[in-house]
């Protein structure tokens, strides 16, 4: 089959699947409205570029609008970046200036429509593409791993596979650019160039089937950091320059916290966070992540995992409990971090210690 009909064959598979995957996720009644919202809008954009491409190819249309989505990418894979980290965040009017460098391209496109003739032009305009996304990809990466490190403060359970989700999305899209930009480089050599265009074809294809398997359900478990967390998060960084807490009141809140723990066990609630332990103790919540910081020297996460891991540990010795069992009896809800941070704190894996201990 010659190059271009296989690639227009891929290319009719990616505008029909991105469009019939972006009308799921607007229809699906389980997930949250803003995520899938956005990432109906990323898939659309997507297709769309490609029924673009398909029209130039069989010469329909000779106007490329490419450069529009291409700059359409970046905003939109930030703004579900931040739907997905920030619980309360909403879409702000200021924050359409993210979609004026697309608008700009469009309309210089209307006026000089032959501007993307050149080959030299097209390479120019794919180097600033790839420049504006991948700062995007960059800050949106930089605030996944921003969330993951502050997630611990707030909470004793991750859930891996939701920042996994995330990392996947913001490293697949910088591979597909990076493809596009080493085509728009090498476009003088044919074969490469055909080759290039496939597998680019190829990677997008995966790409929106990977987004339809996953997409429609990780939004649904995923817990983003409120305002009020980032409150907390703030006085962290600033290493609590700001608190009021004394010395008396630090150790009777060290007493009280010590006595909740070991009498009432709240760290078997799977998900419970700081502020469900500072209701249950009446210790402010800001004092409370002081006292573990500065006083334990942990952060939440491991606080509440330590008395998990001990709880593990006991319940190991009896041989009649499964792995499984054991990890949900002491609190742990993902297979993953009950195996990673058992690991961390007694240095073996759950089985292993129980072989040690027969």
């Amino acid at each position: 089959m010659p190059w271009n009909e296989l690639r227009n064959l891929i290319g009719v598979i990616i505008v029909y699947q991105g469009l019939q995957f972006a009308i799921s996720l607007i229809l699906n009644k389980t997930g949250k409205l803003r995520f899938n919202v956005i990432l109906a809008l990323i898939l659309i954009s997507i297709s769309l570029n490609f029924f673009n491409m398909l029209l130039i190819n069989y010469q329909l249309t000779s106007i490329n609008i490419g450069p529009f989505f291409g700059l359409v990418y970046g905003p939109l894979f930030f703004f579900y970046t931040k739907a997905l980290i920030y619980a309360d965040w909403k879409f702000k009017k200021y924050e359409a200036l993210h979609f004026l460098p697309s608008l700009l391209a469009i309309m210089l496109i209307a006026v000089n429509p032959e501007l993307l003739y050149s080959s030299d032009i097209i390479l120019i305009v794919t180097i600033g593409i790839s420049l504006c996304i991948g700062t995007y990809l960059y800050i949106s990466y930089r605030k996944v791993m921003w969330f993951q490190q502050n997630l611990k403060n707030l909470k004793s359970s991750i859930m891996t596979g939701n920042l996994n989700w995330l990392r996947f999305l913001i490293i697949s899209t910088a591979i597909i650019f990076t493809i596009a930009l080493c085509e728009a480089i090498i476009s003088q050599y044919e074969w490469l160039d055909n080759l290039t265009i496939i597998l680019l074809y190829l990677f997008v294809l995966l790409f929106l089937n990977r987004i339809n398997n996953k997409g429609l359900k990780q939004p649904e478990i995923f817990y983003g950091i409120t305002n009020q967390d980032l409150v907390l998060t703030k006085e962290i960084e600033n290493k609590y320059s700001t608190s009021n807490l004394t010395d008396s009141e630090a150790l009777l809140y060290i007493d009280k916290l010590s006595n909740h723990m070991s009498t009432k066990e709240p760290f078997l609630q799977f998900e419970i966070s700081l502020e469900d332990l500072a209701n249950q103790t009446d210790i402010p919540s800001r004092y409370l992540s002081q006292i573990l910081n500065e006083r334990f020297n942990k952060n939440f996460f491991d606080f509440v995992n330590g008395y998990r891991i001990e709880r593990a540990k006991n319940l190991l010795l009896n041989e009649k409990l499964r792995i499984n069992e054991v990890m949900y009896d002491a609190g742990f809800s993902s297979k993953s971090t009950f195996n990673h941070v058992f690991k961390k704190e007694v240095g073996c894996t759950p089985s292993n210690y129980r072989r040690n201990n027969k």
